[in-house]
């Protein structure tokens, strides 16, 4: 048989049945001895050789012996025409070769198939191990036929005698038992070979089935938690779009009522500006009948404005007056005293020694009435002098309230639609600041309202706006704890523009030192440190900023007490291609001159400027705060300054007696007012001195 039959053989052993099986071996030993199949009895022995063996001949026999067992009638068709033609071909060359290849063929087949008999235990494992192995067995098969045809040319040919046909017949049933021995064996094999991979593939199909069961519960269990999220995410989604209606809700309503707060807001705030105002003018009022008012003295057509002392300043007067009168009085008869005693210096010893001792007592009594006159006298000069100062504050609040009334912001107005205007705080030149209240971000502001003249020309125009641009483009990158912040710019009309600023509730230096002109060392001191602080700030910046303008009105104060600089419109910006000596002072002439250091007077040439005219500056407002008034051209004006080149002759620093000042305040005042420039510390040196250094004792 030829390999590819036996292949076929095996590929089609599955369509076998158990029931056939007799019939078939039947048809096949008659095929092999040229006969019709007649031979079912024969058949027996293998039945009952193979009582439970299904599709016995898939494993063993070859392709042109059995052909497919199947129902398809085309199987059939040729299984009969294969058959056929294989009978045809026995009787013609009814040779012994044939037989012989058979007969070879069963021998090797009986030789094999006789050790497997031991166990049938082990029998059986072959055979359900050797379900699987269709092409093992060919192999086996074509190794006993090729054994069966060495076996043949080995043993001698039959000889044919009158019982030739059945001695034929008994070659063909030996060889045919001997075939089906090897077939049975092979099967065998290859059934436990099968069964020991269909029993592994149990194995793993039975861990499979765990794993798959684990798995399916997996994802049941993650199909319910699917299930639960997507409810949830279901019920977030619900009580988010309701929460976005309630915000939406929300926000209309907050736009409806932010107009509604707002005018509320600035109700209550007008109220309450208009009740201080009230107050304002009421405390004027009272303290002008004490302190005094402004009055008219009309000379010729010439009508100018002089002030009129109250109530307590002539009441003050008069005792001063009563008090210099009686001083006088007792100092006349105090002479009057000492020139009778002159008188009597010839009479005689005893009434000498008693007038002696009069004169002595009389002298004693107008020493001690002078002496107390002196410090009546002393009272009413402190007294006059808080006068003085109420009177000073009352003239600035008078003047404040004039231009309250003169201005056209005064009647309450809402700025930018957030910022609403409250009291007027002052006026310069140029600007007015009020109080005002930010709507928006809830805090008080400071407002500073600039008005350009209607009469200027365009020019002059442009070049203020230039100017308070460039102030609002240096001011509004400052951050910083001792520096005004600035919050915002606007235009309001044409002629009129806004900077919205910090707001300080306290004082500035120059209010608080025209109240007490000589401040206690100690805050003189922690005052200078936080100014010096500021100003390391502007000096440690990718672009340095002179302030060129400090001065006690540009420092203020918070409700901490906590000082503050502002005021940055004639600062500069040191440009980085700038020297060591500074850079042109280009706008000669401004400023104010009793802070200004002498370089910045040079009229031969363009000076050169840097940090330490801030430093000089920071020295003068020092030395005001300790003695109570400015180094130099104090009493002067401006005008006068610049005239007599005071500054300019201002060469050496002088300390009075009186108040006393501390060594160490005096040194650092003398740095600061160095005159020669280049000998001046600037302003990070300065800031390095002990005495702006406070360390834990």
């Amino acid at each position: 048989m030829s390999d590819d039959m036996l292949l076929h053989f095996s590929s089609n052993s599955s369509n076998q049945s158990d029931q056939s099986l007799p019939t078939k071996i039947a048809k096949l030993e008659a095929r092999m001895v040229g006969k019709a199949p007649l031979a079912a009895p024969a058949a027996a022995p293998v039945q009952a050789a193979w009582p439970a063996v299904s599709s016995v001949a898939n494993y063993g026999v070859a392709e042109d012996l059995v052909s497919s067992d199947s129902d398809d009638d085309n199987g059939a068709e040729y299984l009969i025409q294969a058959n056929t033609q294989k009978r045809q071909k026995l009787d013609e060359d009814d040779s012994p070769s044939a037989l012989d290849h058979v007969e070879a063929v069963a021998d090797i087949g009986q030789k094999v198939v006789e050790p497997t008999d031991p166990k049938p235990g082990l029998d059986i494992n072959r055979r359900r191990q050797g379900r699987g192995r269709g092409h093992a067995v060919s192999g086996r098969g074509r190794g006993s036929r090729v054994n069966g045809q060495a076996r043949a040319q080995s043993s001698p040919s039959p000889v044919l005698t009158s019982n030739g046909l059945l001695e034929n017949s008994y070659h063909k049933w030996t060889s045919y038992h001997q075939l089906k021995d090897d077939l049975t064996f092979s099967w065998s094999a290859s059934w436990v070979d099968s069964l020991s991979k269909e029993q592994q593939g149990s194995d793993d199909r039975s861990s499979l089935e765990e794993e798959i069961t684990s798995l399916r519960a997996k994802v049941a269990a993650l199909e319910e938690d699917l299930k639960k999220s997507r409810q949830e995410a279901s019920d977030y989604q619900q009580l988010c779009q309701q929460l976005e209606k309630e915000l939406k809700d929300l926000k209309d309503g907050e736009q409806q009522m932010k107009p509604k707060r707002m005018k509320i807001i600035s109700d209550l705030l007008v109220s309450v500006s208009k009740a201080e105002r009230q107050e304002a003018r009421l405390k004027v009022r009272q303290d002008s009948l004490r302190l005094g008012n402004v009055g008219v003295i009309r000379a010729g057509t010439i009508i100018s404005e002089t002030w009129e002392d109250g109530q307590a300043l002539k009441d003050l007067n008069a005792h001063l007056r009563h008090l210099l009168e009686t001083k006088e009085a007792v100092e006349r008869q105090r002479k009057l005293l000492k020139k009778r005693q002159s008188d009597k210096g010839d009479t005689i010893d005893a009434e000498a020694g008693s007038h002696e001792e009069d004169f002595l007592i009389q002298d004693e009594i107008y020493k001690s009435r002078l002496a107390s006159i002196k410090r009546e006298e002393d009272t009413f000069l402190r007294e006059r002098d808080r006068y003085e100062i109420e009177k000073g504050r009352l003239i600035r609040e008078m003047k404040r309230i004039r231009d309250e009334d003169g201005s056209r912001f005064n009647n309450f107005q809402i700025l930018n639609h957030r910022y609403a205007l409250l009291n007027l705080l002052g006026k310069g030149g140029f600007s007015e600041v009020y109080k005002a209240f930010d709507l928006v971000e809830h805090r008080y502001v400071a407002c500073k309202l600039h008005g350009l003249n209607a009469q200027w020309s365009e020019d002059k125009k442009q070049s203020y706006i230039r100017h308070a641009i460039r102030e609002y483009n240096i001011h509004k990158t400052l951050v910083h704890h001792h520096i005004v912040r600035l919050w915002d710019i606007f235009e309001i009309d044409h002629n009129t523009f806004c900077t919205i600023l910090e707001y300080c509730s306290g004082k500035d230096l120059d209010a608080v030192l025209k109240a007490t002109p000589v401040l206690p060392e100690r805050e003189a001191r922690i005052i200078m440190v936080q100014i010096f602080q500021g100003l390391v700030y502007l000096n440690k910046r990718t672009q340095k900023i002179i302030h060129y303008d400090l001065k006690p009105g540009n420092v203020l104060f918070d409700e901490f007490g906590v000082a503050k600089v502002t005021d940055f419109g004639l600062s500069k910006i040191v440009e980085d291609d700038v020297g060591s000596q500074g850079m042109e002072l280009t706008s000669q002439g401004a400023g104010t001159y009793w802070y200004l250091p002498p370089e910045c007077f040079e009229l031969s040439k363009t000076p050169l400027i840097s940090s330490k005219v801030d430093v000089w500056s920071a020295g003068i407002l020092l030395y005001q705060m300790l003695i109570g008034r400015r180094p130099f051209g104090h009493d002067q004006t401006q005008e006068r300054i610049l005239r007599e080149d005071t500054i300019i002759k201002a060469r050496k620093v002088e300390f009075p007696s009186r108040p006393a000042v501390s060594n160490e305040a005096k040194d650092f005042i003398r740095r600061c007012l160095t005159y020669n420039q280049a000998e001046r510390p600037d302003v990070l040196s300065i800031a390095q001195d002990p005495y702006l250094t406070y360390t834990k004792k």
